[in-house]
Protein backbone atom coordinates (compact mmCIF):
# COMPACT_ATOMS: atom_id res chain seq x y z
CA UNK A 1 0.00 0.00 0.00
CA UNK A 2 2.92 2.58 0.87
CA UNK A 3 4.26 1.43 -2.45
CA UNK A 4 1.29 2.07 -4.16
CA UNK A 5 0.71 5.85 -2.58
CA UNK A 6 4.66 6.46 -3.43
CA UNK A 7 3.68 5.83 -7.28
CA UNK A 8 0.37 7.49 -6.78
CA UNK A 9 1.93 10.67 -5.80
CA UNK A 10 4.99 10.65 -7.73
CA UNK A 11 3.05 10.16 -11.03
CA UNK A 12 0.99 13.34 -9.58
CA UNK A 13 3.63 15.32 -9.11
CA UNK A 14 5.22 14.63 -12.28
CA UNK A 15 1.85 15.47 -14.24
CA UNK A 16 1.70 18.54 -11.80
CA UNK A 17 5.43 19.62 -13.00
CA UNK A 18 4.93 18.81 -16.57
CA UNK A 19 1.21 20.95 -16.63
CA UNK A 20 3.30 23.64 -14.89
CA UNK A 21 6.11 23.51 -17.41
CA UNK A 22 3.73 23.02 -20.37
CA UNK A 23 0.97 24.93 -19.78
CA UNK A 24 2.90 28.58 -20.26
CA UNK A 25 4.12 27.59 -23.44
CA UNK A 26 0.73 26.30 -24.78
CA UNK A 27 -1.00 29.49 -23.44
CA UNK A 28 1.92 31.57 -25.24
CA UNK A 29 1.42 29.99 -28.26
CA UNK A 30 -1.88 30.41 -28.73
CA UNK A 31 -2.01 33.60 -27.18
CA UNK A 32 0.47 34.77 -29.99
CA UNK A 33 -1.61 32.71 -32.91
CA UNK A 34 -5.17 34.64 -32.04
CA UNK A 35 -2.72 38.47 -31.77
CA UNK A 36 -1.82 37.56 -35.11
CA UNK A 37 -5.39 36.45 -36.13
CA UNK A 38 -6.68 39.24 -34.92
CA UNK A 39 -4.16 41.53 -36.39
CA UNK A 40 -5.16 40.14 -39.66
CA UNK A 41 -8.74 41.07 -39.21
CA UNK A 42 -8.11 44.42 -37.96
CA UNK A 43 -5.51 45.60 -40.84
CA UNK A 44 -8.60 44.04 -43.28
CA UNK A 45 -11.35 45.90 -41.73
CA UNK A 46 -8.66 49.16 -41.59
CA UNK A 47 -8.29 49.08 -45.28
CA UNK A 48 -11.84 49.06 -45.39
CA UNK A 49 -12.20 51.97 -43.26
CA UNK A 50 -13.63 49.89 -40.99
CA UNK A 51 -12.15 50.84 -37.43
CA UNK A 52 -12.38 48.60 -34.83
CA UNK A 53 -11.10 48.36 -31.23
CA UNK A 54 -7.99 46.11 -31.40
CA UNK A 55 -8.87 44.66 -27.18
CA UNK A 56 -12.76 44.09 -28.28
CA UNK A 57 -11.40 42.03 -31.29
CA UNK A 58 -9.08 40.05 -29.45
CA UNK A 59 -12.12 39.62 -26.80
CA UNK A 60 -14.31 38.83 -29.51
CA UNK A 61 -11.85 36.14 -30.91
CA UNK A 62 -11.06 34.63 -27.20
CA UNK A 63 -14.63 34.85 -25.74
CA UNK A 64 -16.42 33.01 -28.63
CA UNK A 65 -14.63 29.57 -29.15
CA UNK A 66 -14.96 29.22 -24.92
CA UNK A 67 -18.77 30.34 -24.96
CA UNK A 68 -19.40 27.53 -27.88
CA UNK A 69 -17.21 25.24 -26.32
CA UNK A 70 -18.99 25.28 -23.16
CA UNK A 71 -22.15 25.16 -25.58
CA UNK A 72 -21.34 22.09 -27.15
CA UNK A 73 -20.16 20.63 -24.21
CA UNK A 74 -23.37 21.19 -22.44
CA UNK A 75 -25.48 20.15 -25.46
CA UNK A 76 -23.60 16.80 -26.54
CA UNK A 77 -21.93 16.09 -23.37
CA UNK A 78 -19.17 15.25 -24.91
CA UNK A 79 -15.49 15.68 -26.50
CA UNK A 80 -16.76 15.55 -29.91
CA UNK A 81 -19.59 18.46 -29.02
CA UNK A 82 -16.80 20.66 -27.44
CA UNK A 83 -14.63 20.15 -30.81
CA UNK A 84 -17.45 21.20 -32.84
CA UNK A 85 -18.38 24.00 -30.37
CA UNK A 86 -14.72 25.20 -30.53
CA UNK A 87 -14.33 24.71 -33.92
CA UNK A 88 -17.62 27.35 -34.89
CA UNK A 89 -16.18 29.70 -32.02
CA UNK A 90 -13.15 30.57 -33.99
CA UNK A 91 -14.87 30.90 -37.36
CA UNK A 92 -17.72 33.45 -36.13
CA UNK A 93 -15.25 36.12 -35.68
CA UNK A 94 -14.04 35.59 -39.00
CA UNK A 95 -17.35 35.27 -40.69
CA UNK A 96 -18.49 38.44 -38.56
CA UNK A 97 -15.33 40.10 -40.61
CA UNK A 98 -15.97 39.04 -43.69
CA UNK A 99 -19.76 40.11 -43.68
CA UNK A 100 -18.75 43.17 -42.70
CA UNK A 101 -16.58 43.97 -45.89
CA UNK A 102 -19.04 41.78 -48.24
CA UNK A 103 -21.08 44.65 -47.37
CA UNK A 104 -19.12 47.57 -47.69
CA UNK A 105 -18.43 46.32 -51.45
CA UNK A 106 -21.84 45.68 -52.10
CA UNK A 107 -22.45 49.50 -50.93
CA UNK A 108 -19.54 50.68 -52.80
CA UNK A 109 -20.63 48.71 -56.64
CA UNK A 110 -24.41 49.95 -56.11
CA UNK A 111 -22.89 53.60 -55.88
CA UNK A 112 -20.42 53.42 -58.82
CA UNK A 113 -23.39 54.50 -61.34
CA UNK A 114 -24.31 57.61 -58.72
CA UNK A 115 -20.18 57.86 -59.21
CA UNK A 116 -20.14 58.01 -63.08
CA UNK A 117 -23.17 60.30 -63.35
CA UNK A 118 -21.51 62.96 -61.08
CA UNK A 119 -17.73 62.74 -62.62
CA UNK A 120 -19.43 62.79 -66.12
CA UNK A 121 -21.78 65.91 -65.68
CA UNK A 122 -18.14 67.45 -63.83
CA UNK A 123 -16.16 66.70 -67.13
CA UNK A 124 -18.54 67.95 -69.03
CA UNK A 125 -18.57 71.28 -67.12
CA UNK A 126 -14.88 71.50 -67.91
CA UNK A 127 -13.80 69.78 -64.30
CA UNK A 128 -10.70 68.40 -64.90
CA UNK A 129 -10.82 64.59 -63.52
CA UNK A 130 -9.04 65.42 -59.84
CA UNK A 131 -11.35 68.35 -59.55
CA UNK A 132 -14.44 65.86 -61.05
CA UNK A 133 -13.39 63.34 -58.27
CA UNK A 134 -13.07 65.89 -55.29
CA UNK A 135 -16.82 66.93 -56.32
CA UNK A 136 -17.99 62.53 -56.13
CA UNK A 137 -15.89 62.90 -52.77
CA UNK A 138 -18.17 65.64 -51.53
CA UNK A 139 -21.88 64.42 -53.17
CA UNK A 140 -21.63 60.50 -52.25
CA UNK A 141 -21.47 59.28 -49.02
CA UNK A 142 -19.59 56.43 -47.67
CA UNK A 143 -17.75 54.39 -49.19
CA UNK A 144 -17.11 55.37 -52.44
CA UNK A 145 -16.54 58.78 -50.71
CA UNK A 146 -14.09 56.96 -48.96
CA UNK A 147 -12.00 55.26 -51.46
CA UNK A 148 -11.80 58.28 -53.88
CA UNK A 149 -10.77 60.57 -51.02
CA UNK A 150 -8.01 58.05 -50.84
CA UNK A 151 -7.07 58.12 -54.61
CA UNK A 152 -6.66 61.86 -53.45
CA UNK A 153 -4.47 61.75 -50.82
CA UNK A 154 -2.20 59.41 -52.77
CA UNK A 155 -1.99 61.70 -55.50
CA UNK A 156 -1.17 64.70 -53.40
CA UNK A 157 2.08 62.40 -52.12
CA UNK A 158 2.70 62.08 -55.48
CA UNK A 159 1.74 58.37 -55.90
CA UNK A 160 0.75 58.22 -59.88
CA UNK A 161 -3.37 57.90 -60.55
CA UNK A 162 -2.68 54.83 -62.06
CA UNK A 163 -1.38 53.39 -59.29
CA UNK A 164 -3.96 54.95 -57.30
CA UNK A 165 -6.76 53.08 -59.53
CA UNK A 166 -5.07 49.91 -59.32
CA UNK A 167 -4.67 49.94 -55.48
CA UNK A 168 -8.42 51.15 -55.49
CA UNK A 169 -9.16 47.85 -57.83
CA UNK A 170 -7.62 45.57 -55.33
CA UNK A 171 -9.22 46.83 -52.03
CA UNK A 172 -12.86 47.31 -53.79
CA UNK A 173 -12.76 44.45 -56.91
CA UNK A 174 -15.80 44.19 -58.84
CA UNK A 175 -16.05 44.25 -62.54
CA UNK A 176 -18.02 47.88 -62.57
CA UNK A 177 -15.08 49.57 -60.88
CA UNK A 178 -12.51 47.51 -63.52
CA UNK A 179 -14.38 49.15 -66.62
CA UNK A 180 -14.65 52.20 -64.55
CA UNK A 181 -10.45 52.42 -63.99
CA UNK A 182 -9.69 51.04 -67.62
CA UNK A 183 -12.27 54.05 -69.48
CA UNK A 184 -10.06 56.81 -66.82
CA UNK A 185 -6.56 55.26 -68.02
CA UNK A 186 -7.35 54.51 -71.27
CA UNK A 187 -8.34 57.79 -71.93
CA UNK A 188 -5.70 59.72 -70.44
CA UNK A 189 -3.32 57.47 -72.39
CA UNK A 190 -5.08 57.86 -75.52
CA UNK A 191 -6.64 61.05 -75.77
CA UNK A 192 -10.22 59.91 -76.14
CA UNK A 193 -13.78 61.69 -74.97
CA UNK A 194 -14.24 60.39 -71.51
CA UNK A 195 -17.59 61.52 -71.08
CA UNK A 196 -18.73 59.99 -74.18
CA UNK A 197 -17.34 56.66 -72.48
CA UNK A 198 -18.75 57.04 -69.14
CA UNK A 199 -21.86 57.73 -70.75
CA UNK A 200 -21.90 54.47 -72.40
CA UNK A 201 -20.13 52.78 -69.13
CA UNK A 202 -23.50 54.15 -67.21
CA UNK A 203 -25.87 52.37 -69.47
CA UNK A 204 -23.86 49.02 -69.45
CA UNK A 205 -24.05 48.91 -65.50
CA UNK A 206 -27.58 49.57 -65.77
CA UNK A 207 -28.67 46.98 -68.24
CA UNK A 208 -26.14 44.58 -66.09
CA UNK A 209 -27.94 45.61 -63.11
CA UNK A 210 -31.48 45.34 -64.53
CA UNK A 211 -30.37 41.96 -65.68
CA UNK A 212 -29.05 41.18 -62.02
CA UNK A 213 -32.44 41.85 -60.80
CA UNK A 214 -34.32 39.93 -63.13
CA UNK A 215 -32.32 37.08 -62.28
CA UNK A 216 -32.49 37.65 -58.90
CA UNK A 217 -36.08 37.83 -58.55
CA UNK A 218 -35.95 34.09 -60.65
CA UNK A 219 -33.89 32.70 -58.54
CA UNK A 220 -35.80 33.64 -55.38
CA UNK A 221 -38.17 30.36 -55.83
CA UNK A 222 -35.60 28.25 -55.15
CA UNK A 223 -33.75 30.06 -52.68
CA UNK A 224 -37.05 30.25 -50.50
CA UNK A 225 -37.74 26.59 -51.16
CA UNK A 226 -34.06 26.15 -49.87
CA UNK A 227 -34.48 27.68 -46.65
CA UNK A 228 -37.70 26.42 -46.14
CA UNK A 229 -37.11 22.71 -46.64
CA UNK A 230 -33.79 23.90 -44.42
CA UNK A 231 -36.06 25.45 -41.60
CA UNK A 232 -38.21 22.17 -41.70
CA UNK A 233 -35.70 19.62 -39.17
CA UNK A 234 -35.47 22.36 -36.82
CA UNK A 235 -38.94 23.11 -36.54
CA UNK A 236 -40.25 19.55 -36.25
CA UNK A 237 -37.89 19.01 -32.86
CA UNK A 238 -38.61 22.34 -31.95
CA UNK A 239 -42.60 20.73 -32.02
CA UNK A 240 -42.00 17.78 -30.66
CA UNK A 241 -39.80 18.86 -28.11
CA UNK A 242 -42.62 21.15 -27.05
CA UNK A 243 -44.91 18.58 -26.65
CA UNK A 244 -42.53 15.80 -24.91
CA UNK A 245 -39.64 17.67 -23.42
CA UNK A 246 -37.95 14.50 -22.90
CA UNK A 247 -38.45 13.05 -26.36
CA UNK A 248 -34.95 13.28 -27.29
CA UNK A 249 -33.60 12.80 -24.06
CA UNK A 250 -32.39 8.55 -25.50
CA UNK A 251 -30.71 10.38 -28.28
CA UNK A 252 -28.69 12.84 -25.49
CA UNK A 253 -27.66 9.76 -23.27
CA UNK A 254 -25.68 7.32 -25.37
CA UNK A 255 -22.94 8.07 -27.72
CA UNK A 256 -24.65 6.89 -30.28
CA UNK A 257 -27.58 8.90 -30.16
CA UNK A 258 -25.23 11.80 -29.75
CA UNK A 259 -22.86 10.96 -33.06
CA UNK A 260 -26.22 10.41 -34.57
CA UNK A 261 -27.47 14.08 -33.82
CA UNK A 262 -23.75 15.93 -34.85
CA UNK A 263 -24.16 13.83 -38.09
CA UNK A 264 -27.94 15.26 -38.19
CA UNK A 265 -26.51 18.82 -37.88
CA UNK A 266 -23.46 18.51 -40.32
CA UNK A 267 -25.50 17.09 -42.89
CA UNK A 268 -28.42 19.99 -42.46
CA UNK A 269 -25.37 22.56 -42.43
CA UNK A 270 -24.33 21.18 -45.75
CA UNK A 271 -27.54 20.70 -47.38
CA UNK A 272 -28.06 24.52 -46.66
CA UNK A 273 -24.71 25.00 -48.17
CA UNK A 274 -25.35 22.56 -51.19
CA UNK A 275 -28.97 24.80 -51.51
CA UNK A 276 -27.09 28.15 -51.52
CA UNK A 277 -24.89 27.05 -54.18
CA UNK A 278 -27.09 25.58 -56.54
CA UNK A 279 -29.50 28.91 -56.37
CA UNK A 280 -26.79 30.97 -56.62
CA UNK A 281 -26.46 32.60 -60.27
CA UNK A 282 -23.36 34.11 -61.51
CA UNK A 283 -23.77 36.97 -64.07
Amino acid sequence: MIMKGLIFIALFASVTLLGYQLVPVAWDKFYTWRVHGVEVQRVRLKEMFLDMDPQKLFLLNVISPTIFCVVGLAVFKSLTGALIGLAVGFAIPALIVKNLIFARKTRFAVQITDGLMILSSCLKGGLSLLQSIEALVEELPAPISQEFGLILRENKMGIPLEESFENLNKRMPSEELNLLTTAILVARETGGDITLLFGRLIDTIRAKSKLGENIRTLSMQGKIQGIVMSMLPIAFAILVVSFNPNYFDIMLSSPVGRGLMVYAVISECVGMYMIRIFSRINF
